[in-house]
């Protein structure tokens, strides 16, 4: 797993969490397909490299690993999906959407591959694959709606209160202009809001638990980790 050297995320964690993550990786490869889109070839270091962020999700608590998903669909590069919209007066429009990464209720999730690549990198807080998995585990109850199966760390009660709050903060701030740490387009809906706090929990820990301490304190009961202190 020479791959995993080289990613910013696994060269931070302990060397008890790397053994843990490599077991947890063993068991999700072994129980995930993986297809490659408009003839990718998909190689053991495309395999390691996705399985690590989807199992960086999973460290420190019971999991069944992403038990809805079945497959995962590699593209060589941002891939389009089409897309329909209901207007006033119930007219419908169709248009197609570029996308890096998308994930399906029905057990799919889909990724670019460069952009996989290049956001595993770059460390500034946009990880395509940190944030589709995210919504695999929003959607484990069937449901895509920010609110993800909890453990016993996290109160159902103080995670909505903060989590509307925190995302009410954001549509504010996208709907000004206003810069912000958390990408915007977490505004769309709660379930974009809990994955973009996501890969901004893991990128930018840090900065996440000094701007929105709230925030990350909810996402650190329910992750079981501290990055930013870290």
């Amino acid at each position: 797993m020479h791959v995993l050297s080289r990613l910013p995320l696994y060269q931070r964690l302990s060397a008890t969490d790397r053994r843990e993550l490599c077991g947890h990786m063993r068991v999700f490869l072994d129980e995930k397909a993986f297809e490659g889109a408009h003839q990718t070839v998909v190689t053991d270091d495309m395999k390691v490299l996705i399985a690590a962020h989807a199992c960086l999700l999973l460290l420190h608590r019971d999991t069944d690993y992403y038990p809805r998903l079945r497959s995962i669909i590699i593209y060589p590069d941002a891939f389009v999906a089409p897309r329909r919209t209901r207007h006033a007066g119930w007219v419908e429009s169709e248009y197609q959407e570029v996308l890096a990464g998308e994930s399906w209720g029905h057990g799919v999730v889909v990724l670019s591959w460069a952009d996989v690549v290049a956001s595993a990198a770059r460390g500034d807080g946009h990880n395509v694959t940190l944030h589709e998995f995210a919504h695999q585990l929003d959607e484990e109850d069937g449901v895509a709606n920010g609110a993800p199966v909890f453990g016993t760390d996290t109160d159902p009660v103080s995670w909505a209160h903060v989590m509307r709050d925190a995302y009410e903060q954001l549509r504010h701030a996208a709907t000004e202009g206003n810069a912000t740490l958390l990408d915007p387009y977490g505004a769309e809906s709660p379930a974009e809001f809990f994955a973009v706090a996501t890969e901004t929990f893991f990128e930018r820990g840090r900065e996440l638990r000094e701007t929105h301490s709230r925030l990350y304190d909810e996402l650190r009961r329910y992750y079981r980790q501290d990055p930013g202190v870290e």
